[in-house]
């Protein structure tokens, strides 16, 4: 029984048929559009060896003639393998049958191949469908694995926010207070205890909205005079707790809260004659001090509550009480 070589073209569009030289006699559709209008198969592609570097023509049909299996690189793009298998035929040419493998999507895109491209019995394209679901599924899951993550970290950053003013809440601020105190050998710092005063009457005369609105001007106004690196806290109702880092000379800390005081005392509140103010206690932590000899809080509290005994709108620190 005989078949005329040209049906193949249809039948096997990746099929190369070679004379014992490496010309080309014919090819499949498919295949033709790889080839370029080369001539010889040395033309269009690099034969690799089993060392993965490059061998001669001569190796490439050698492996063709026993039915071995061959691998190609396509000159034109380096990016692009194709792997077959041939054989000898009747006729005294050579009959090679070449796929993509893992290189399939790369050659889809630089060649615009299509289904009818391949032969119906190749399954190339089925691989091709499965392997684009896979890449789009787990670009999905990419993406709700970042939303899941922003959204873990908006909640964490929501458990340790005050939601009226944006600065710490107490159970933020006791982490910064912790990690704090294990490196205050290197980082001294000071704890502020900071106080409104007349806050409760603005409360009971304007109503809790104006009352919001001044809390939330404290907090800036606070936040005006303090460094980045420094921490606020809104511990509750009209206190504040600061952690000052950037300094721990008396004079200096003394100075910053006078600032925070005539901040908070000149807010525009639209709250006539509001006459809030804030007390201020201090607290420092000198390096050198044993955790658990001093509650610097007690301290800070001490001397907030000798502030607000001398009339009000004042700053003590707690060593002024010794």
């Amino acid at each position: 029984m005989q078949f005329d070589i040209r049906d193949l073209v249809d039948l096997l569009p990746m099929h190369v048929c070679l004379d014992r030289s490496g010309k080309i006699l014919s090819s499949g559709r498919t295949i033709a559009r790889i080839l370029g209008g080369h001539a010889r198969m040395s033309d269009a592609f690099v034969h690799i060896g089993r060392d993965g570097q490059e061998t001669a023509p001569e190796d490439m049909l050698a492996r063709i003639a026993s039915g071995r299996r061959v691998f190609l690189n396509l000159r034109a793009r380096e990016d692009i393998y194709l792997r077959g298998h041939g054989v000898p035929s009747r006729g005294g040419c050579l009959l090679l049958n070449l796929g993509f493998g893992v290189s399939l999507s790369p050659a889809i895109r630089a060649f615009d191949l299509t289904d009818s491209d391949f032969s119906p019995a190749d399954l190339a394209m089925e691989f091709l469908f499965l392997h684009e679901a896979n890449k789009a599924a787990l670009s999905e899951l990419s993406r709700v694995n970042k939303s899941l993550k922003a959204a873990r970290e908006d909640a964490q950053l929501m458990s340790i926010t005050d939601p009226l003013t944006g600065v710490l809440n107490r159970r933020g601020f006791d982490l910064a207070f912790s990690r704090a105190m294990e490196q205050r050998e290197k980082t001294p710092f000071a704890l502020i205890h900071l106080d409104l005063d007349h806050f409760k009457q603005v409360n009971d005369r304007f109503g809790h909205a104006a009352g919001d609105r001044i809390l939330q001007q404290a907090a800036e106004a606070i936040r005006a005079e303090i460094r980045a690196s420094d921490k606020l806290c809104r511990a509750g109702g009209d206190e504040f707790l600061i952690l000052m880092f950037s300094t721990t000379c008396h004079a200096a800390i003394q100075s910053a809260c006078h600032r925070i005081i005539r901040r908070i005392e000149t807010m525009e509140t639209g709250c006539e004659s509001s006459g809030v103010s804030a007390s201020i206690g201090i607290a420092i932590c000198p390096p050198g001090l044993a955790a658990g000899t001093f509650d610097l809080f007690e301290r800070a509290d001490a001397a907030l509550y000798q502030a607000k005994d001398t009339g009000r709108g004042r700053v003590r620190t707690w060593e002024e009480l010794e």
